[in-house]
C-alpha cells in the first residue's frame, strides 16, 4: 500500500512538471512575438486600423507639397533664365508666382507637421503595444520627409532680391545712358544749362545704382558693376566740366575748354561700346543668390522625392514571415500522399 501511494505521488509530481514546462514553452513562444511585431498582429490591429487612414492622408498631402516644391523651382529656373537673358517682364512674372509658392509651400508644411503631430499612439513610450512597428516607422520616415522644405523661404528670398536687385539696376543704368545721350544731344545744339540738367538726372540714376551695389556686396561679386558705374560716373564728370568750360568761355577756345575737350574723349572712350556689359552685370548678381536659390529648391525636390520612395516602399507592405511555411502562424504543407 505504501508503494502504491510512493508511485502515485511520483505520477502526479510528473504531471505538475509537464504542465510548468508547456506553460514555460508558451511564454517563451509569446515573447518571440512582442506587441507591434509582424507575428502579433492580434494585438496591433485596432491600432493599425485606426492609424493607417491618417498616415495614408499625410502622405498625400506630402505629395502634393513635393508637386509644389516642384512648381516653385520652375519658377526659379524661369526667372534665372529671364534674368541671364535681360527679360524683366517674364523675370518679375516668375518671382511673383514665386512668391505665392513658397507662401503655400511653407503653409503646407506647417498643416502637414500639425497632422502628424496629432496622430494618436505612435510618439508615446508603449507606441509598440499599440499600433506595429511598420507603422511607427511609416510615421517617422514622414515626420523626417518634412525637414526637405527647411530654409526654402529664405533660398526664395535670396533669389526674389536678387532678381530685382538686377532688374532694378538695368533699368536705372538703361535710364542713366537715355539721360547722357539726350544731354550729349543738347550740348550739340549748345543748349549747356538744359544738358547740365539731364546730366544731374543722370547721376542721381547711378547714385541710386551705388545704394543696390552697397546692398549686394555681401553676398555678390560687384567687381563688374563696380567697373561700370566708375567709368560711367567719370564720362559724366568729364561732359560736364566740358560744358562748363564752354559755358563760361563763350564760345571761345581756351586751355580750359581744349584740356575738357580732350579729357571728355579720354573718358568716353573708356565706355562699354554695348550693353553686353549688362548683360555681365547681370549674371554676376544672379550668381549672388539666384543660382544657390536654385539649387537649394532642387535638393528639397530630390529628398521629398526620395522620402515619398520610402514611404512608399514600406516594411508593412513586406510579406508576414508567420503566413510562410516557416512561420509559427500557418501549418507547414502537408505531404504528398
Amino acid at each position: 500500500m505504501t508503494r502504491l501511494r510512493t508511485l502515485l505521488g511520483a505520477v502526479i509530481w510528473l504531471a505538475v512538471i509537464i504542465v510548468i514546462a508547456f506553460g514555460a514553452a508558451g511564454i517563451v513562444a509569446g515573447m518571440d512575438h512582442p506587441p507591434g511585431s509582424l507575428g502579433r498582429r492580434d494585438v496591433t490591429a485596432a491600432g493599425d486600423a485606426e492609424v493607417t487612414p491618417m498616415l495614408d492622408a499625410a502622405e498625400t498631402d506630402l505629395m502634393a507639397l513635393a508637386d509644389r516644391v516642384d512648381a516653385l523651382g520652375t519658377q526659379a529656373r524661369g526667372a534665372l533664365a529671364a534674368l541671364n537673358s535681360d527679360d524683366a517682364t517674364t523675370s518679375e512674372a516668375a518671382i511673383a508666382n514665386g512668391d505665392r509658392l513658397v507662401a503655400d509651400v511653407i503653409a503646407r508644411t506647417a498643416a502637414l507637421c500639425h497632422e502628424l503631430a496629432s496622430v494618436p499612439y505612435v510618439r508615446t513610450p508603449v507606441a509598440r503595444l499599440t499600433v506595429s512597428d511598420a507603422i511607427v516607422e511609416r510615421h517617422d520616415r514622414l515626420v523626417a520627409a518634412l525637414d526637405a522644405t527647411q530654409g526654402l523661404d529664405f533660398a526664395w528670398a535670396r533669389l526674389s532680391i536678387g532678381a530685382v536687385a538686377a532688374t532694378r539696376t538695368s533699368g536705372l543704368l538703361a535710364s542713366h545712358d537715355t539721360l547722357v545721350g539726350r544731354a550729349a544731344d543738347d550740348g550739340v545744339h549748345a543748349k549747356y544749362g538744359e544738358a547740365l540738367k539731364l546730366l544731374d538726372k543722370a547721376t542721381t540714376q547711378l547714385d541710386a545704382v551705388r545704394v543696390i551695389r552697397n546692398q549686394l556686396v555681401d553676398t555678390v561679386d560687384v567687381s563688374v558693376l563696380d567697373e561700370w558705374i566708375s567709368r560711367n560716373a567719370d564720362y559724366d564728370t568729364a561732359l560736364r566740366n566740358l560744358y562748363k568750360e564752354i559755358s563760361k568761355a563763350k564760345g571761345n577756345a581756351t586751355d580750359a575748354t581744349r584740356a575738357a575737350l580732350k579729357a571728355e574723349a579720354a573718358a568716353r572712350a573708356r565706355l562699354p561700346p554695348d550693353s553686353r556689359g549688362l548683360v555681365i552685370i547681370m549674371a554676376e548678381i544672379g550668381r549672388g543668390g539666384m543660382n544657390g536659390a536654385v539649387v537649394a529648391i532642387e535638393e528639397a525636390k530630390g529628398k521629398l522625392s526620395d522620402a515619398l520612395d520610402t514611404v512608399t516602399a514600406s516594411p508593412e507592405d513586406s510579406p508576414d514571415p508567420g503566413d510562410g511555411p516557416d512561420g509559427t502562424d500557418s501549418p507547414l504543407p502537408s505531404s504528398a500522399p
